[in-house]
């Protein structure tokens, strides 16, 4: 902020962070000027607030100087008051999510219409941030609701609206946003469009939330643009086809329109991007750039070829060697969807084994290549896929088992499928979302699969909107976790009596990146430390895809992804899964099986998935992205006493205990449980109902005797390392 003196009146410019530093200037009169103009000392006495005129500190808050942008307008040399100074430091972060929470800390220094009006600002920073979780705590600090209509009648009616929404007032919200009196500021303008978007958003409308941000758009500039362009995108992306093709032919906006025809565009005819460029050069998607990144996404779906001729599905997976079991369960579910399943029943399917070096592939791709195939399904390994490079330019359609090595692309024409655990773990940040779990804890492994998959969680998540309110990762090998889990969810509990903890309240949920034996240990220890109701989530290969209470006991409450098919040990003789599963369980690695059976579906069906049609498979619904991956919907399981069951809404409501039983506790009309005094350092295992000690490579079957399966890993093939490879951080337990 700048004073100049001009002509007897002080004009003061300064700049507001979301306008990106663009300048204002307003012209005043000698009258103001005299109470403003040595305005750093008014500021660094706070008391002086309390003898200010009411004329002179509403003008001050009509300039703005006091709301939540970044540019400091507080600067003083002097030792300032704690929340003016813990306000300077808010601002000077630039993070809403700092400067709301510290304009309402600031507004207690306030009295009458100025803390009004400040705790207004604070909501209204949050909001205008969509950090809605954050408002909505604020909004249950506030203490001066019933004089907002007398410091401004429509912004009072935005934060009514909003408390609406969070009451679960859907409709009325909707109404009181959506009706409010004319003329707008620029701010009422943004923060209208900001909660009808994420209304529309929060009920599966995405039709009108997009309507909403296409018209947010246009008054936005730089990375409050880009943020909104994505959630439009993501908004358009979430429709179906024929919803696309609805909004299309009512859209009244040219722009909207627009956006809607984009999206038709690049999920059904992506080859022609370039065309609708050129015809829009002015619409913001091409001016924006935003165009540019779709081109870079599309350009490898395009190249798939399809297949010709009657020439044999080769098969190139290994059948020999550390990798045998899985190249089998792969190999077997196959031959299931070729037999039974009648998948590419028009043509032979060979199998051939591809060994487990990038050598050994190349031989057998080349020798596959020589025998004319209409498809190829391999390799199964990461390291094998840059041998897919030098294919030669009529080679059939490729479907790799895999996804490229992290910084590397997917060979041109080539599919990848995988049933990949950092797939899961966006699925599950996805999942959150929708079951409304804002805030959330992560809890992965410490090595490389591990941080893979919380990349994976946290990017989805934030994406989305989410907040993550703290991390931590454990030692693979680890079997106590008390003390990261003290700190994760800020466990407390009285010193005296027994161990009665409590933990934060501000988290709705916690991701667990974890393997089934690493799940069977910490779940229990959340319940021990009070967490036993937090919603946990994670991902599928905590699941071995067999039906086991007794290992599964431990995992009571965690939803996960999961195959369909998997989930069919719950239906009856005539469930129309029921047969597949069946044939799926006989195997050592039904979840394998299953990924094969559904790579051989993909080769049958490249036409339609090209066309961008979805397919149902053994393993999730199944389509493919303009990148070239196949993009699997699963369905969702919960662990309840030792079994995976299926789950219509992953918003599971009670969760049971693995530490605790409520029910007899209840019924001697005794709910609060005493649990081990504090300095205890693992759960109480002792009645059966805690932790096993069980080593990392072994599972306990039905009757309580260690049965040796192979660990999960990255990509379809998901295969343990190889036994001759000493485990470390990376390679252990999942190394691929």
């Amino acid at each position: 902020m700048c004073l100049q003196e001009r002509n007897s009146t002080l004009e003061i410019s300064w700049q507001l962070c979301h306008s990106h530093n663009e300048s204002y200037s307003i012209a005043m009169p000698a009258p103001i000027r005299d109470l403003i103009k040595d305005l750093s000392a008014f500021l660094r006495q706070v008391a002086y607030f309390r003898h200010i005129t009411k004329a002179g500190f509403a003008l001050l808050l009509a300039l703005g100087l006091l709301s939540g942008c970044a540019q400091n307008p507080y600067t003083s040399t002097t030792a300032q008051s704690g929340p003016l100074t813990a306000l300077n430091q808010a601002l000077a972060s630039q993070d809403p999510k700092q400067i709301a929470p510290a304009q309402m800390q600031y507004a207690a220094t306030l009295k009458g219409p100025a803390r009004a009006d400040m705790q207004m600002r604070a909501l209204e920073t949050a909001i205008d941030a969509e950090a809605f979780t954050l408002a909505n705590t604020l909004y249950a600090q506030a203490n001066t609701q019933a004089l907002w209509p007398a410091v401004s009648a429509r912004r009072a009616q935005l934060l009514t609206g909003f408390e609406q929404w969070q009451q679960g007032a859907i409709s009325r919200a909707y109404d009181t946003v959506n009706n409010l009196p004319i003329p707008l500021t620029a701010d009422e303008a943004k923060r209208r469009l900001i909660l009808l978007a994420a209304i529309d958003e929060a009920e599966k409308r995405p039709i009108d939330a997009a309507r909403q941000r296409s018209a947010l758009n246009e008054l936005l500039t730089g990375s409050a643009a880009d943020s909104n362009r994505a959630k439009l995108w993501n908004d358009l992306s979430s429709a179906d086809i024929n919803q696309l093709s609805d909004a299309a032919k009512q859209a009244t906006n040219a722009n909207f329109a627009d956006w809607i025809g984009l999206a038709l565009v690049y999920r059904t005819r992506p080859g022609e991007l370039n065309t609708w460029i050129n015809n829009h050069p002015n619409h913001p998607a091409v001016t924006s750039g935003f165009t540019t990144l779709l081109l870079g996404r599309s350009d490898t779906a395009a190249t798939i070829p399809l297949p010709t001729g009657q020439g044999p599905v080769i098969v190139l997976v290994p059948l020999s060697g550390d990798y045998q079991p899985v190249g089998q369960a792969i190999s077997d579910g196959i031959n299931f969807a070729h037999d039974r399943l009648g998948m590419a029943s028009d043509r032979s399917v060979q199998i051939q084994d591809s060994g487990s070096t990038l050598a050994s592939f190349t031989q057998a791709l080349t020798a596959a290549l020589a025998a004319n195939p209409s498809v190829i399904i391999g390799p199964l390994l990461k390291e094998q896929i840059p041998a897919l490079a030098n294919l030669p330019a009529n080679a059939p359609p490729v479907i790799a088992l895999n996804t490229p090595a992290e910084g590397t692309s997917l060979p041109a024409g080539v599919v990848s499928y995988s049933l990949s655990p950092g797939a899961d773990a966006r699925a599950a940040a996805d999942q959150m979302i929708h079951d409304q779990k804002m805030t959330a804890l992560v809890y992965c492994a410490d090595n490389s699969l591990g941080h893979r998959i919380y990349d994976a969680f946290t990017r989805e998540y934030t994406l989305l909107g989410g907040q993550i309110l703290d991390s931590a990762f454990f030692d693979p090998n680890a079997t106590d976790f008390s003390s990261q889990l003290r700190r994760l969810l800020e466990v407390t509990s009285s010193r005296n009596g027994p161990f009665q903890p409590r933990i934060r309240h501000d988290a709705q949920g916690i991701f667990l990146g974890a393997t089934s034996q690493q799940a069977r240990m910490i779940v229990p220890q959340l319940d021990y430390f009070g967490a036993d109701q937090l919603p946990r989530y994670s991902v599928g290969m905590v699941y071995s895809g067999t039906p086991n209470p007794l290992a599964d006991q431990d995992k009571s409450g965690l939803v996960i992804p999961v195959e369909p098919v998997l989930l069919a040990a719950n239906e009856g003789p005539n469930g129309p899964m029921r047969p597949n599963y069946e044939r799926a369980s006989l195997s050592q690695l039904p979840r394998l099986f299953a990924f094969g059976a559904d790579a051989l579906m993909i080769a049958a069906n490249l036409q339609p998935l090209l066309a961008h049609q979805v397919i149902n498979g053994l393993t999730g619904q199944l389509s493919l992205s303009l990148t070239g991956e196949i993009e699997r919907k699963p369905a969702w399981g919960q662990f309840r006493q030792g079994l995976l069951q299926p789950m219509d809404s992953t918003d599971s409501g009670y969760i049971p205990s693995t530490v605790v039983d409520y029910s007899s506790k209840q019924a001697e009309g005794n709910p609060t449980v005493a649990l081990p005094p504090e300095d205890s350092t693992t759960p109480d295992s002792g009645d059966g109902t805690g932790t096993d000690t069980q080593p990392a490579d072994s599972e306990p079957n039905d009757s309580g005797t260690a049965k040796a399966v192979p660990t999960f890993t990255d990509g379809g093939g998901m295969a343990p390392p190889p036994a001759s490879v000493a485990p470390t951080n990376d390679t252990a337990p999942m190394a691929n």
